[in-house]
Order: structure tokens, then sequence, then C-alpha cells
């Protein structure tokens, strides 16, 4: 009998395929092993406040990254999403400032005012990419200029400051324990998870990404499609960039330089495919919590800034190549 049990495990461990389980657990697996490294490098890499304090990191990039991770499934791109980041500061910052050049509007209306202009912007992006068919490359390329260009207009190329508590509450307090804006982003992970796997809106992103003119010919309306998933992106930008300015309680129209870079690799390496057509929103949320704790652990290490941005796009490619080999797409 147990002979018998014992050439069962056995046969059952020769026909488990490894490459698969890493292929499908292997952004998990590097994930614990970077904890784990990091704890044994930096022991306060452990500590309550220091993982706290990466969540809060996280949460804000994480929203853009939900946002994001819709475009790369439907296989397009936002390369202007750090300078949609940096003018949403600068009009929300605006509206409520207190300072020379602000509104001192109440809190609520710089929320307000930040997420209509992601939104403005990603309608418009969305609309020129869907109905005059250009590349998101090409038109993202060309928001990503015009969006720093007018922060620099609005802000008279100075900082914005001088926020109300009221503004920068969500950014900066804590509802017992837990950070206001990891709250938030639970919440974005939650409606974002409803759309992409109960809606008909989240089944159309993934055949347009899969294959447009197969999706069209199946009668979706591939236009409204992208732009509908342009404007949720918008929605989440605007969010994450008015939580920004809120917490570090300023805005600069050099804000969020690069931020489409950790946005897209938060994607890309927690799996989400840059053919399109494939990705979850935990992929969306595995990547961008890693990013976060390389980020803290390169941070706690001492790693200079300039070393970072090294990482970063090497990040980048490795996972793109890592991609393409699991998909076996171009």
């Amino acid at each position: 009998m147990a002979n018998t049990q014992a050439k069962t495990v056995a046969g059952r461990l020769r026909s488990f395929n490894y490459g698969q389980f890493l292929r499908d657990h292997g952004i998990l697996i590097g994930f614990f092993f970077i904890v784990v490294l990091l704890s044994i490098a930096r022991p306060n890499f452990m500590r309550a406040t220091n993982l706290i304090n990466v969540l809060r990191q996280v949460s804000c990039i994480g929203i853009a990254t939900i946002g994001i991770g819709f475009l790369i499934i439907m296989n397009c791109i936002d390369l202007g999403l750090g300078s949609t980041l940096a003018l949403t500061g600068i009009m929300a910052g605006l509206a409520v400032s207190t300072g020379a050049n602000g509104w001192g509007l109440p809190a609520i209306v710089g929320f307000i005012v930040g997420i209509a202009t992601a939104s403005i912007v990603a309608l418009f992006a969305g609309t020129i990419i869907a109905k005059a068919r250009i590349p998101a490359f090409i038109v993202t390329m060309g928001t990503m200029s015009i969006g720093r260009g007018l922060a620099l207009i609005f802000a008279h190329g100075m900082p914005v400051a001088n926020f109300p508590d009221s503004f920068n509450y969500f950014g900066t307090e804590s509802l017992g324990p837990i950070p206001w804006p990891v709250i938030i982003y639970i919440i974005v992970i939650l409606i974002a998870w409803y759309i992409l796997n109960k809606r008909p809106l989240g089944r159309y992103v993934y055949a347009i990404g899969s294959n447009e003119e197969a999706a069209r010919a199946a009668g979706i309306n591939v236009d409204a499609v992208k732009i509908k998933a342009y404007l949720i992106q918008g929605i989440l930008v605007g969010l994450a960039g008015t939580l920004f300015a809120g917490r570090i309680k300023s805005a600069a129209p050099a804000f969020a330089s690069g931020y489409e870079l950790d946005a897209i690799a938060g994607c890309i390496i927690g799996g989400v495919s840059f053919s399109g057509g494939i990705g979850t929103i935990s992929d969306m949320v595995i990547g961008a919590l890693l990013l976060g704790v390389i980020n803290n652990g390169m941070d706690l290490l001492g790693v200079e800034a300039f070393y970072k941005q090294v990482v970063k796009g090497s990040i980048i490619i490795i996972a793109v190549l890592i991609d393409r080999k699991r998909t076996g797409r171009g």
C-alpha cells in the first residue's frame, strides 16, 4: 500500500509542469524572494512603520497603474501619464490654494477639478486615437508635451502650495492604522475588478486587445470602448494626481516626471501582456507592490536616484522579453 502511494506521488511529481508553474507564479516567487533579501539586508524593512510607508507610496501610483493597465490590455498606451499627473496637481492645487494665485475654493472642488482635468485630457487623447485611427503612442506623446506645457502655463512655472488641511487630509491622514490613500486604492481595485470581470466593457477591452479587427467583425463598437477605457484611465489618473498633491502638500510643473514608466513597469512586471489581451487587476497590484518594494529597498540600501532609473528601465526590458516568451507574440 505504502509502495503504491509512493509511486503515485512520484508520478505526480514527474508530470508536474515546473515551467508552467514558474510562468504562472514567478512574479509572486520573485516578490517574496526580494522581501526576504531586503529583510536580511535591512532588518528595519519589515517594521510596521516602513511597510505602511511602502503602501502609502504605492497606493497613488498603483491607482494610476490600474488606469494604464486597462489601456495595455486593450493594446493601447498613455505616454502622457506623468504630465497629466502634474497638470492635475496644478489645477487641483490652484483651485484650493490660499496663496497669491489660488482660487481658495473648498477641498471637494479641488478634487472635482483635478479629476475633471485628467478626464478631459484622456477623452481628448482617446477620441483622436479611436476616431482618427492614429497610434496611441503618437497621440499620447503629443499629450505628454501639451500637459507639461499647460502645467507650466497655469502655474507660471512655479510650484503651487498653501493647501488647506481639508484638501491634504486624504493624502496624509489615516483611518486607524491604514492610510486613506491605501483605503482609496483598495476601493479602486474592487471597482476595477468588477468592471473587467463582470461588465461587458471589460470583455470588450480584452477582445479588442486580443484582436481588434475580429472585435469589429463581432459587432463590438471599438471606438466607443476605446474612448470609455481612456476615460476610466483619466478618472483614475486624476484621482491619483489629486491625492499626490495632497500627500506632498504642493504641486509643481515638473512633478511626476517619469511616472509613466513606473505605471507601465508595474503592469508589465506584474504579468499584463504588452501585446494586449492578457492581464488581470491582481497582476497590476502585484506589479505595483513589487516596484514599490524595490524602490523602498533601494532607498534603505542608499542607492542613488540615478541608479534607480537604470534599474527601472532594465526591469521593463526584462519583463517585456519574458512576456514575449510567455505569450509567443511579437
